[in-house]
């Protein structure tokens, strides 16, 4: 394990809300509505990389970093609806034409098992890597690119994306929720990172976006189980002074003192941020994780939790981050589901901005829009009174809505709206 130093403060001006003068970032909507988009054609494939090479040239930076991480979703094994491999060619396309030699895709395990499980890869991640494979994503596929997994250090590619640690601890002074952030090592040591996500909904986050890509698939284990509210305190009752310190310090009121006793932990309140560790005086306290039983714990405060890391984790990094969604084959849940799903929606096209908020923003409004499109027309039947902004509760009775955005504008200062910038074919 290896740890980072602080950063600082490094939210960019470009992303820093501004009333009357930097209230919206620009999101570029390769807009497929309304044609005969086909994912799987070559026809279309091509066509959509040309605008989307043409979109890119406009958004990335002429002074990128090497390597450069293509951060990506291969899918489950049985799972029909994945991201393509396909639709990146245009990434690296681009990259290759401005001299970028060090480009790799790339994910994290998971901590689930499986072909993608955290404990059912080891250092050579024969399973992950071969589940990669067949699904495009190595140098065998469209892309020609090496696939790391990006929490084992022995994947990494010498003389390309390469690091020695399987996880990297940064201390951010950014997030306010997280005293620390647990980076895979394969993210943290990348120069550039594109991320390639795939739009779909999820049980937990609701609306699988950019945000979700890049905490959930740029992170280590241990930064996983911590946005799970799988990671917490135990406290040695022989060493711990009983002064409180710790119970006053935690932001989410999850120790409970009484004087003169040793606090006891509320683990459906605990977020894992580390706060109590630092306050202790005795050194009597120690983080702890254990494995996700319930997968719908936390369900309620994942998409601010995931908010929340993700501004920890970015810091000193937002310059070098592309965001680019796939916006076909959507379903009810994610692709980590290991079975064939059927999409709930017409394929819509592509979104790509530099603002992971605002492009997860612009895809909550395009969902919503979709879906209450289909209940006035009779497509979508359901017994609920619904409007426009509030479609999405057919799935999710708690739907959060726009919540976790203004929370993050309202903490953070930072611009969440989106300014769509319309791609048109002909």
């Amino acid at each position: 394990m290896k740890r980072g130093r602080r950063r600082g403060d490094a939210i960019p001006e470009w992303l820093r809300y501004v009333k009357g003068r930097n209230e919206k970032s620009p999101v570029w909507f390769l807009d497929l509505r309304g044609k005969d988009f086909s994912p799987e054609s070559p026809s279309w494939q091509e066509k959509v990389n040309k605008k989307l090479e043409t979109v890119l040239k406009k958004v990335l930076p002429e002074d990128l970093r090497e390597p450069v991480l293509i951060k990506c979703h291969i899918g489950e094994q049985k799972c029909r609806t994945r991201m393509l491999p396909e639709y990146a060619i245009s990434t690296v396309r681009l990259l290759r034409s401005r001299g970028i030699e060090r480009i790799a895709a790339g994910d994290t395990t998971v901590a689930y098992s499986g072909d993608r499980g955290y404990h059912d890869n080891h250092e050579d991640c024969s399973r992950y890597k071969a589940l990669a494979d067949r699904h495009g994503w190595t140098e065998r596929g469209p892309l020609g690119t090496p696939f790391v997994v990006l929490d084992r250090s022995g994947t990494g590619v010498k003389g390309g994306l390469c690091f020695d640690e399987e996880e990297v601890v940064y201390n951010p002074l950014s997030s306010r929720r997280f005293r620390q952030v647990f980076l895979s090592g394969g993210f943290a040591a990348s120069g550039t990172v594109i991320n390639h996500v795939h739009l779909t909904l999820h049980d937990m986050a609701q609306v699988a976006s950019a945000v979700k890509g890049l905490t959930m698939g740029g992170s280590s284990y241990r930064g996983k189980l911590m946005m799970h509210k799988c990671y917490s305190p135990a406290i040695n009752g022989a060493d711990c002074r009983k002064c409180g310190s710790c119970a006053a310090s935690c932001p989410e009121k999850a120790l409970k003192w009484k004087k003169g006793t040793t606090p006891e932990l509320d683990g459906s309140r605990c977020i894992g941020c580390g706060e109590c560790i630092a306050v202790c005086h005795g050194g009597s306290i120690s983080m702890q994780t254990q494995e996700i039983e319930d997968w719908v714990h936390g369900s309620d405060t994942l998409p601010y939790r995931m908010a929340d890391y993700v501004i920890g984790m970015m810091e000193g990094r937002w310059d070098r981050l592309l965001n680019i969604v796939h916006l076909y084959n959507i379903t009810r849940r994610c692709d980590c589901v290991d079975r064939a799903q059927k999409p709930i929606l017409p394929h819509m096209g592509f979104l790509i901005g530099k603002n992971p908020f605002a492009v997860d923003l612009m895809c909550n409004y395009l969902l919503q829009e979709e879906f209450y499109r289909q209940i006035r027309s009779g497509t979508a039947k359901t017994g609920l009174g619904l409007c426009k902004r509030d479609s999405l509760k057919v799935f999710f009775k708690d739907y959060h809505g726009a919540a976790p955005f203004r929370h993050v504008q309202e903490e953070y200062g930072i611009v969440v709206e989106p300014r769509p910038v319309r791609v048109r074919f002909a």
